[in-house]
């Protein structure tokens, strides 16, 4: 069994207006890759995007919890109050961790 090494996964969804800007910040925070796309839903807003309104984005960062919580807060602060966003992140354990910022002990 390959061996993993526990990290964590940072979900964003929201206004896909802001996407591109979001992600450089990712980067520039110190993410070493992550994943995005255009996604729908409902919640306490409704259904999104509705017509003629922007699409959501979903934008997924596996990273260490220090960088997590660094994305999680940096996002609270500068996009839930403008736009529809929610954030959350969640245990995962990944493979070739280093690739992730994880630095073997």
């Amino acid at each position: 069994m390959a061996q993993t090494v526990p990290m964590k996964r940072v979900v964003i969804v929201g206004d896909q207006t802001v996407e591109y800007r979001i992600v450089k910040e990712i980067r520039d925070l110190g993410a070493t890759g992550y994943n995005y796309h255009l996604v729908h839903g409902y919640g306490g807003g409704g259904e999104r995007p509705r017509h003629g309104e922007p699409g959501n984005t979903k934008i997924e960062v596996i990273c260490t919890a220090e960088l997590a919580h660094r994305i999680l807060e940096h996002v609270g602060q500068h996009y839930c109050e403008k736009y529809k966003f929610i954030a959350f992140l969640d245990d995962v354990e990944v493979i070739r961790g280093e690739k992730f910022g994880h630095k073997p002990l």
